[in-house]
């Protein structure tokens, strides 16, 4: 996890030997020695962080269309007794809560951290770097899942050679059986990490330039998949007293599998998923949040699969009405657009019965009335 903590260590330094890490409060591993090992392991000479052990933590939080879809349940307990960590590009320090977790628990997530420092030193040598190749890509779903998952790959290269277990196959299991926060968080560990395991043979490799890096999560669960965005131009015609922001960028295949996980099987998510094309996210201000979810599909098969889905996803969190589904104070509606493209509508009722989508061939216009 990468963050830029505002608070700085007060805590008198544990001493280190000359080049090791410097440790601001109590730690139960030896810092210099998992930092020692991660840097050879990437095969370079790199700066040592700094380590300020901390009793709290950055909160944690979900996106607001998250939230609208249910991934933020299980947020309030998420902090309970997990190690959390993250490192600051501006201060160049790593920040870990260790609480009560074990040994092997904080290792892993020190050398994950250990990892994002030598990602973002490379990146301050103005050369292109394997940042610089994220940086390129449109999505934040991508970008995170390249960033989080290499960490990932070189942690669980850790954890096999010096704790004897994988720790990609602990991040998929707290994805698969966790809350459906947990899920939100941890998707681009999980599948981050899966991604560089098959495409690399060792830590060493991960920092080459030659390593290739998807644009999309759809590339990014099906390795060797070239396939572009399908076209989609989404144009928001809503009211101008609808205080309109920019449209949200795509979402892509791995948000749709998370979302649609939470109330359904896993298997049944993934196959939901398959076939995305692409998407795009409209919000809109009136009074309360609403959103229109426009999903382009590969096939009108994989539409009509997404659409069933979905469905019951909305079946298991609330109840279905003559009009769509309610969920609480909120309001679901599904509007097929055409063969090809779903929207899911969601807000305040006054939103979402004003609110109309149409289009064909991936051009696509959101409209409303005041």
């Amino acid at each position: 996890m990468t963050a830029t903590p505002t608070d700085a260590p007060t805590a008198t330094p544990t001493p280190t030997p000359d080049g090791g890490v410097t440790v601001y409060g109590n730690l139960s591993v030896n810092a210099t020695l998992v930092w020692e090992r991660v840097a050879s392991s990437l095969g370079g000479e790199y700066e040592p962080p700094i380590v300020s052990v901390r009793e709290t933590s950055l909160p944690a939080q979900a996106g607001s269309f998250a939230t609208q879809l249910g991934l933020d349940a299980g947020l309030e307990s998420f902090d309970d007794g997990r190690v959390r960590a993250s490192y600051s590009r501006r201060t160049g320090r790593v920040r870990i809560s260790p609480r009560n977790g074990s040994t092997a628990q904080v290792t892993r997530i020190l050398a994950h951290e250990y990892v994002h420092a030598v990602q973002f030193q490379r990146a301050s040598e103005n050369r292109t770097t394997f940042l610089d190749r994220v940086t390129e890509r449109d999505s934040f779903g991508i970008r995170r899942a390249l960033i989080e998952g290499s960490a990932v790959y070189v942690e669980d290269a850790y954890t096999r050679r010096f704790l004897g277990f994988s720790a990609i196959e602990r991040r998929c299991a707290e994805y698969r059986n966790g809350t459906a926060y947990e899920r939100y968080a941890g998707q681009a560990y999980c599948f981050g990490g899966r991604y560089f395991a098959t495409q690399l043979d060792s830590p060493s490799e991960l920092l080459s330039s030659n390593v290739t890096l998807p644009n999309t999560t759809e590339q990014l669960l099906h390795p060797g998949t070239s396939d572009p965005p399908a076209n989609l131009t989404v144009v928001d015609e809503t009211p101008a007293d609808w205080s309109t922001p920019a449209s949200y960028p795509r979402r892509g295949e791995l948000f749709v599998r998370t979302v649609v996980g939470t109330e359904l099987p896993e298997d049944r998510a993934a196959e939901a998923a398959a076939g995305w094309g692409n998407d795009r996210v409209v919000r809109v201000s009136r009074e309360t949040e609403g959103y229109v979810w426009v999903l382009r599909w590969d096939t009108a098969a994989d539409a009509t699969e997404f659409e069933n889905a979905f469905a019951d996803y909305l079946d298991a969190r609330g109840n279905r009405t003559a009009d769509g589904w309610r969920v609480d104070d909120d309001r679901y509606r599904l509007a097929t657009v055409d063969d090809r493209t779903v929207a899911v509508v969601t807000g305040n009722e006054t939103f979402v019965d004003s609110v109309s989508v149409r289009g064909e061939g991936g051009n696509v216009t959101v409209s409303g009335e005041s």
